[in-house]
């Protein structure tokens, strides 16, 4: 070490040409295996990418994230909807994005008007009948009543639509009060349909 000992106490490094104050400062740097450049440090601990998603990790924490990475084929977990990875794979309920979760769920198979039409029952039932009561006229708050109570028939005839009490009629042994002027208003409907 005495030959890169300098006239004022200092040594000078051959291996990267600086100066150091002590002794003790250059053996630490004689015997550091790796190297002394500050950016190679940080790179080394902080842009360790993932394997999966390719996103840069800090290296104490990569083992941890690539167990839990949503591209860990262990994970993946697709979209009901597109088909893509979903990211909150643990709590989601099946779709990646709010996007997808209103196709999935307000108008998709899973939504409560959907049954074997192409825009759900009801939509179908209100593109041919007005949107109100045919016992009462409420037009308020208006449901749809499949008259032989099989609802994956959403034939346009079976199809009715009801104020909520005149369809609790329907399903609480109380149809016989209103029967007559549903069966009028069915005849009524399939003359018009006849004419069109």
């Amino acid at each position: 070490m005495e030959q890169y000992k300098n006239s004022d106490g200092t040594y000078t490094s051959p291996k990267n040409g600086k100066t150091y104050k002590s002794l003790k400062a250059f053996t630490a740097h004689w015997h550091y295996a790796g190297t002394t450049d500050p950016r190679a440090f940080s790179q080394r601990l902080y842009n360790v990418n993932c394997q999966y998603c390719n996103e840069k990790v800090g290296i104490s924490n990569i083992k941890r994230h690539e167990i839990g990475c949503y591209l860990n084929p262990v994970n993946i977990v697709a979209c009901e909807v597109c088909e893509k990875p979903i990211k909150n794979f643990r709590t989601s309920k099946g779709t990646c994005s709010r996007s997808c979760a209103n196709t999935y769920f307000k108008s998709g198979k899973n939504n409560g008007n959907w049954k074997n039409a192409i825009n759900g029952y009801a939509t179908l039932c209100y593109r041919h009948h007005e949107k109100k009561c045919i016992v009462c006229g409420e037009d308020g708050a208006v449901d749809v009543h499949h008259l032989d109570g099989n609802r994956e028939n959403n034939a346009i005839d079976n199809l009715v639509p009801l104020c909520p009490t005149h369809h609790a009629y329907c399903h609480r042994g109380l149809y016989h009060k209103i029967e007559d002027k549903i069966k009028k208003y069915l005849e009524d409907f399939k003359k018009k349909l006849s004419f069109a």
